[in-house]
């Protein structure tokens, strides 16, 4: 089935049911006593207009997000439990932390001192406290930790929620620079007042207990991003990304493809357009060494990627078997977000945020206990009071559907089973200069992910 699938421009697929399996497995695994969801960034571009009232109708009662903005979109939806600010509070004073019920993540002393003096003179705040064990973002580092040990005092008026940390080596939670993280974090929350201890991500659930502690921060797992392949997870792909075939052509050999020539065919090709470049977030490193998934085969990206557009080799797929209008999985199900990922040398969630964020949105997997919380239609806006602070914005995006399916369906045209290779190469004929400058992009990427 292809209903709500975009005839010109990308779209992301994202299954609700997959999200439920995946909180669901994370759940069955988790010994701690609070299981936290990173919405940040519109829940990875999954809208967290859907996301969060369904992770809070599965029982979740924290999220976390980046910045002030999407604390209150997140209160709007869920007026009662906690919503915790990663970066502090850059985008509202303690104040208004307090109107509206959100629990800042301090960053650094001078945060503590401005939280503190808010509390002292208007009574008592919510607030949690990173301390930086060794990834060197935020938090406070040792010598502010040790003064804080010093000086409880400092933190007078304050509810302390939590403790926070964040692992560097987020793929392996047992590397020994994580252990040595542990150990730190562990010593000094030992010694300051008693609250909540969070380091555990995604990859700690699943991981020994010893990870867990009290409360658990997952992004990646709920969105069916594998980031320990090392550990079986049992998550299910969330998002699909796909792009229509805009044309269909026959070239003779020796015809060029792609801005200055950077792939030559070596034989009579068939070539399809598909509509997805850059621009929609698709890494240009996957120039002439990417692939789709189309008509039960898998393609190669000849050529470069362009702004808004990618040419594909389909001639091994057979003739006739692709036409204009069908769709080709960029990642999904039969081509894994984290094998695409690897061969454009960036993390799973980089691409999965870059891409999504830009895609037309389509949901599949709703039931019915999903529609109480939900928030569909077209161009909805909602205006919300909260405290002094008028909220006029956008709860679906305009260019959102919702398939009625109650399972993911078949949108692509591509049969189930077809696996990438992870270690797909640049196409032999691509141009050497492009091979070598896709290489030192994808070496220069960041690997990055929270």
């Amino acid at each position: 089935m292809t209903a709500g699938l975009s005839l010109d421009r990308p779209t992301i697929t994202i299954d609700l049911a997959a999200i439920r399996h995946n909180w669901r497995a994370v759940a069955s695994r988790y010994q701690g006593r609070h299981i936290g969801a990173v919405v940040k960034n519109d829940a990875y571009g999954l809208g967290a207009a859907h996301v969060v009232p369904l992770l809070s109708s599965l029982g979740c009662s924290d999220f976390w997000v980046d910045h002030f903005q999407a604390a209150l979109d997140v209160r709007r939806i869920v007026p009662t439990g906690r919503v915790f600010v990663l970066n502090g509070l850059a985008g509202a004073d303690a104040a208004r932390c307090r109107t509206h019920d959100i629990v800042p993540v301090l960053v650094d002393e001078r945060e503590l001192q401005l939280a503190s003096a808010d509390a002292r003179q208007h009574g008592p705040l919510k607030v949690a406290v990173h301390l930086d064990s060794g990834l060197t973002r935020v938090g406070l580092d040792a010598a502010a930790v040790s003064r804080l040990i010093a000086r409880p005092d400092l933190l007078h008026g304050l509810d302390v929620m939590a403790w926070v940390t964040h692992l560097g080596r987020f793929a392996d939670p047992d590397a020994t620079e994580n252990v040595e993280q542990r150990a730190r974090f562990v010593t000094w929350t030992d010694r300051l007042p008693r609250a909540a201890r969070s380091i555990a991500t995604s990859s700690c659930v699943f991981a020994d207990r010893g990870w867990h502690m009290d409360m658990a921060r997952v992004g990646s797992a709920l969105y069916g991003v594998d980031t320990t392949p090392s550990t079986p997870q049992g998550l299910m792909p969330a998002a699909t990304l796909s792009a229509p075939v805009l044309r269909v052509a026959t070239v003779p050999a020796g015809t060029e493809i792609g801005y200055a020539g950077s792939f030559r065919t070596p034989r009579a090709c068939t070539v399809a357009t598909l509509a997805i470049g850059y621009g929609d977030g698709l890494p240009f490193a996957l120039a002439n060494c990417g692939q789709v998934a189309l008509a039960g085969g898998l393609a190669p990206v000849v050529g470069g990627v362009s702004m808004g557009l990618i040419t594909v080799d389909v001639t091994a797929l057979g003739e006739g078997r692709v036409q204009p209008g069908m769709h080709a999985v960029l990642f999904g199900a039969d081509l894994r977000l984290e094998q695409v990922a690897a061969t454009a040398g960036m993390a799973p969630n980089a691409l999965l945020v870059a891409c999504a964020s830009q895609a037309h949105r389509r949901y599949v997997g709703r039931d019915a206990s999903d529609a109480a919380g939900a928030v569909t239609g077209a161009g909805a806006v909602a205006v919300a009071m909260i405290g002094t602070d008028a909220v006029q914005r956008p709860i679906a995006r305009a260019d959102e559907v919702t398939v009625a399916d109650t399972t993911a369906d078949d949108d692509s045209d591509v049969d189930a089973g077809v696996i990438a290779d992870a270690d797909a190469n640049a196409h032999p004929d691509a141009d050497p200069r492009v091979r070598s400058a896709a290489g030192r992009h994808a070496q220069a990427m960041s690997k990055e992910a929270s």
